[in-house]
């Protein structure tokens, strides 16, 4: 249907939609907005954030959009700080990342709730794994050498070198985001 979906606008919420977090419930524990922006900012097309997003804001849209529209600096939280922290680190790394802007995608259909996918440009690449499961998770990367041009990568996240022998290992709901 679309010409190029590369050049495709790509959302977790917007002005029409509700939040990604309906609820401050929803807030209370940050891996699922983690990998979600995790997701949103390497995966194929062009990202946007609706506003608040960064703090963390809820609210369900079959309320009206007031809720949807209302933060105050000074109540921030320990937890809002940390989403801002996480997407303002993330955001840092992206910008300018032509691999990730222009790379082509590969990704691999989820097994035992492992997604992992690679945006590749040139001789450089990005890897992301996505434990989408609340279980710690070891990954046979023998299904993924294709995708794995060294024996080590960058974490992105963690800001450390990581090895990739036999296998990785992630905790429930979590990412690597490894860069080649």
């Amino acid at each position: 249907v679309f010409a190029d979906p590369m050049n495709l606008l790509t959302f977790l919420d917007n002005h029409d939609t509700s939040r990604f977090y309906r609820s401050e419930a929803d807030t209370k524990n940050l891996n699922r907005y983690k990998q979600a922006l995790v997701f949103l900012l390497t995966t194929r097309g062009i990202p946007q954030i609706y506003y608040g997003t960064e703090i963390l804001m809820a609210a369900d849209k079959a309320n009206g959009d007031g809720l949807l529209r209302y933060f105050e600096a000074a109540n921030r939280t320990p937890q809002q700080n940390e989403a801002f922290s996480y997407l303002k680190k993330l955001l840092q790394w992206r910008k300018g990342n032509e691999v990730i802007a222009k790379g082509k995608l590969k990704h691999f259909a989820p097994s035992k709730g492992i997604y992992a996918y690679e945006r590749k440009l040139g001789d450089k690449s990005v890897v992301v794994f996505l434990n989408g499961t609340d279980r710690e998770q070891t990954i046979d990367l023998n299904s993924y050498q294709e995708i794995l041009p060294g024996s080590s990568a960058y974490n992105v996240l963690e800001d450390k070198k990581v090895e990739l022998r036999k296998d990785l290992t992630l905790p429930g709901r979590g990412i690597y985001l490894l860069s080649f």
